[in-house]
């Protein structure tokens, strides 16, 4: 039995690191964070070859970090300013069409007059557009603020939500109702990437988030996403936390209603470290592994008995979105073609729902229908190796049969398919940036399989639970806040509250706002 700390976290994701930094600062509290993986970070860790070659997992780019923006204002909090930021270029993002090349310029200002440049005829509507996105940002805001409302605040929360009919409408939805042209439709929905379903799917209020979080461009973290890990954990050892990897929690103790604990066990065993079952205990449990880890996987207690079923229904009916990424190191800059480190969306049509449809088939037909590029080497300005990444969207059912097989060393079917699926990758690339190909030295692929052994999350899931309107309706999906049904334990992360690095660093922000002391709460607050 092990009792040293104040509170324990499950993951090492953006959401614990933010919480358990607040709480080391604010509180003085012995936070323990244990990771299953053996590097902590969550999708903020890296992984590098050959020492040079560093490639992110999971952040490629983040929004509203110049200074005074409201992320920008949470990253400095956590890391107590360490962090750096290089900003990404003017045009940050562009959707590459087979007969057009759109750049997203930074400023909302300017990004709204491209399009009406382009769509003269839908001026009026896209000034609703906009206006509209600034609607649903604020629903979200106050929604999100109502939902993770202390248990001595929650008689604020009605006073406190806005309604806004259109929010969970479909992104599909609400496009055709507002814009008449086809393609502005397609053009502002082509980030869809970004929270991974469709406009046919999609909640339109993650789709206003999304794209309001980039209205005045990106950044991206000097030294890579592994320097957010760097600056945060010495703030959590400072008053006696700890960040434990390679130990995998198995069950949340629950007694009489209340979190007590966790039983976990160590999955790289040394003579300091015996093989076996431990057990944590501390006053505050928090989970930053997701609502399925949590309530499926973790919590065997009644009282949560009925989340558990509602969640794997919801998991039924929209399946995680899963992913694969090509990690390339590169003999020479990509500079040389053009690129200046800006992220690339490049579809082979432009039918979203079409491209979505084709996410499993394409490696027989040999073509993917989309794929999105990321030069990390342009993005940090202390990039040693010269890299890029390919990502694009794959279902786990396609690769489930090797997920029993040892990572690494799956059969020879597994690793023709993933050559296969690369080859063509660096092909589609190539089309539209010509001499990529030649550029490329060697590369690794990752299928939704590997996802789900490196994270544990179901189904190789990236986003946590799909964005679908149900998702952010807090009556069909109670699991989707801070507050859980037992007694001392939390949520925090994605999860908690919207997905990406920047909605798990705010889902630590919530969190926090039941473990503060009463009077810290306008501090808090006036992070958000």
């Amino acid at each position: 039995m092990h009792s040293d700390y104040d509170i324990i976290f499950i993951g090492s994701g953006m959401g614990s690191l933010a919480a358990a930094s607040l709480m080391a600062q604010w509180e003085g509290k012995r936070c323990l964070i244990l990771e299953r993986h053996w590097q902590a970070g969550g999708y903020t860790h890296v992984f590098k070859r050959k020492k040079k070659f560093v490639w992110d997992v999971g952040l490629h780019y983040v929004g509203q970090v110049e200074k005074g923006e409201q992320i920008r204002r949470a990253f400095d909090a956590v890391t107590q300013g360490k962090l750096e930021w290089k900003r990404m270029p003017d045009i940050f993002d562009r959707f590459v069409y087979p007969d057009l090349s759109f750049g997203h310029r930074s400023g909302v200002e300017n990004y709204r007059a491209d399009l009406e440049k382009m769509f003269p005829n839908e001026k009026l509507n896209i000034a609703q557009y906009f206006q509209d996105i600034e609607d649903v940002l604020i629903w979200f805001q106050r929604n999100e603020m109502a939902k993770n409302l202390p248990f001595a605040l929650r008689w604020v929360a009605p006073f406190v939500r806005k309604d806004v009919p259109y929010a969970l409408m479909t992104t599909e939805a609400y496009l055709q109702q507002r814009f008449d042209d086809g393609k502005l439709r397609a053009l502002v929905a082509s980030q869809w990437g970004d929270y991974g379903l469709p406009p046919s799917i999609s909640a339109f209020c993650i789709h206003a988030i999304l794209v309001n979080h980039f209205f005045n461009g990106s950044a991206y973290p000097v030294g890579s996403s592994e320097a957010i890990l760097d600056s945060i954990e010495p703030i959590i050892a400072a008053a006696g936390g700890k960040i434990i990897t390679s130990h995998e929690v198995q069950e949340i103790i629950v007694e009489n209603g209340k979190a007590k604990g966790v039983r976990v066990k160590n999955l790289r065993p040394a003579a300091d470290a015996p093989e076996g079952e431990l057990i944590f205990s501390a006053p505050i449990v928090v989970s930053c592994v997701g609502v399925f880890n949590t309530y499926v996987k973790l919590l065997k207690t009644p009282e949560t008995a009925d989340y558990k079923a509602g969640i794997l229904d919801f998991n039924k009916r929209n399946p995680p979105v899963s992913h694969m990424s090509l990690y390339l190191a590169l003999k020479d800059s990509p500079a040389k073609l053009g690129l200046a480190g800006e992220n690339v969306w490049i579809y082979d049509n432009w039918d979203h729902e079409k491209t979505y449809a084709s996410r499993g088939d394409w490696i027989s037909h040999g073509r993917p229908p989309m794929a999105y590029l990321s030069t990390p080497s342009l993005k940090d300005p202390k990039a040693e190796g010269h890299t890029a990444e390919i990502i694009t969207f794959a279902p786990y059912g396609e690769y489930a049969q090797w997920k029993n097989q040892p990572w690494k060393k799956r059969d020879e079917a597994y690793k023709a398919l993933k050559e296969k699926a690369a080859q063509q990758l660096i092909r589609f690339v190539d089309e539209r940036y010509k001499g990529f190909a030649e550029l490329v030295d060697f590369y690794e692929l990752s299928t939704p399989i590997t996802t789900e052994y490196i994270t544990g999350h179901d189904q190789g899931a990236i986003y946590g639970l799909a964005c679908v309107p149900e998702r952010f309706d807090i009556d069909k999906s109670p699991w989707c806040q801070v507050n859980t049904p037992i007694k001392n334990l939390y949520l925090t992360g994605a999860d908690s509250t919207s997905l990406g690095i920047a909605g798990a660093l705010m889902g630590g922000v919530a969190t926090c706002a039941h473990l503060v002391k009463a009077w810290r709460l306008p501090k808090l607050l006036k992070l958000v």
